[in-house]
């Protein structure tokens, strides 16, 4: 039996159209970024639901960094935010934090913004912060050495030795490198090698290291260094096969990276540091590029190219060994304990040494220098995390002396 009653549609109407009414005069808030709603649901501990303008009223600061956010639209609702940190995110577009009057101090380091909005908040006496505050890891005691710093007005330089390859027991490096790179405002490797196009470097590489004229690296050795050449690539699991058109200066690479990966060491410092600058958003700067390294071994004569490659060609546990050594002295952080254990005194090197020697240490080192040299003399007030090869800063002419030479002063941190 249905029952109706008297004026039921009227009071339904009104009941319907008050409803209309309070929807009209309640303003919700949405954020077209997820990531951003998720954080900012959490601070307020609302899982679901509207987000009302007066729920944001108790949020007074806000840390957001590194929560991939891409936009900030609808931040302009939290009216009551002072301190907002948004450093680590993909944020190109900071607008909606003008209209936040109470806004005091905002973080937006390690996002890829335009200069121009610094200069309209602190038009607002807004405090702009760009540098990118990152975790300090490792400790006092902790491993390692190799590092300068050189400074210039508000601009500081650490200069950090690396080694190429490494083991477990190298990260995290001692407390003062861990601060140096945390304290960076872009971090300067000898390559930037994170952001290499493949397929342009493998055409570099078939260009350089490769014969041209039909010929294979059996015609270019003798046949006792052929035999054990293949013999090495066997013993690694590869044939010669792969790589018979390429020239010595590569095989002598390549049968150590091999090595490398078969007795399982892992990325050095540079890549380690690396890999944190891509994860912090740092900016990085390459000193160099990848043909200006891979020309010095391909100048070289086939005669010369032959003897990197004999020395090259040797038990995998002797290269262990050789490596296992060189780990240590590394992380013992003695610069002239490394020096010794690299170089061989009272030995006239050959012409074609010194050639080679010249291309691989001195001329870089005073190409690296002069732009370190312009990071200093710009003085914009950043601080830059240079990692390159310890040699670079230990054998002269290194680094360290030719800036030296230019009037800087460089003081061992560790």
């Amino acid at each position: 039996m249905r029952c109706v009653l008297r004026n039921g549609l009227l009071i339904v109407t009104l009941l319907f159209l008050s409803s209309c009414q309070l929807n009209k005069n309640t303003e919700v808030v949405y954020f077209s970024d997820y990531q951003l709603e998720q954080v900012i649901r959490e601070e307020l501990s609302l899982p679901d639901g509207d987000i009302l303008p007066e729920d944001l009223n108790k949020i007074t600061e806000l840390d957001l960094s590194g929560q991939r956010i891409k936009s900030i639209d609808g931040i302009e609702y939290l009216d009551h935010i002072k301190t907002l940190n948004l450093q680590n995110n993909k944020i190109s577009n900071f607008s909606p934090l003008e209209g936040l009057e109470r806004l005091e101090e905002v973080n937006i380091g390690g996002n890829p913004y335009e200069t121009e909005i610094i200069e309209k908040l602190e038009a607002k006496n807004i405090v702009v912060l760009t540098k990118v505050e990152v975790e300090v890891r490792g400790t006092a005691d902790g491993p390692g050495g190799f590092l300068w710093k050189v400074e210039n007005g508000d601009t500081t330089v650490y200069l950090q030795g690396t080694i190429h390859i490494a083991n477990d027991e190298f990260y995290p490096l001692n407390r003062k490198i861990e601060k140096a790179y945390a304290e960076a405002d872009v971090i300067v490797p000898e390559i930037d090698m994170n952001n290499i196009n493949m397929l342009e470097m493998q055409a570099m590489t078939m260009e350089l290291a490769t014969y041209s004229d039909g010929s294979t690296i059996q015609d270019h050795l003798s046949p006792e260094v052929y035999d054990n050449l293949v013999n090495t690539y066997s013993n690694l699991g590869y044939s010669i096969t792969m790589f018979a058109d390429y020239e010595p200066w590569f095989h002598s690479t390549l049968i150590q990276n091999l090595m490398t990966e078969e007795l399982g060491f892992i990325d050095g410092v540079d890549f380690y540091f690396l890999d944190r600058a891509e994860e912090d958003q740092k900016q990085v700067i390459g000193l160099e590029t990848v043909e200006e390294q891979l020309s010095i071994f391909a100048d070289t004569t086939p005669e010369f190219q032959s003897e990197m490659l004999e020395e090259s060609l040797i038990e995998i546990e002797e290269f262990e060994s050789q490596m296992e050594d060189m780990f240590n002295l590394y992380l013992e952080g003695d610069p002239d304990k490394l020096l010794e254990y690299l170089t061989v005194e009272g030995v006239e090197p050959t012409p074609e040494e010194q050639a080679y020697m010249k291309a691989l240490n001195d001329n870089r080192n005073y190409n690296m220098a002069e732009q370190i040299a312009n990071f200093l003399e710009e003085d914009s007030g950043d601080t830059y995390f240079v990692i390159v090869g310890s040699l670079h800063l230990l054998l002269e002419p290194h680094i360290r002396s030719i800036l030296e030479e230019k009037g800087y002063t460089v003081e061992q941190v560790l």
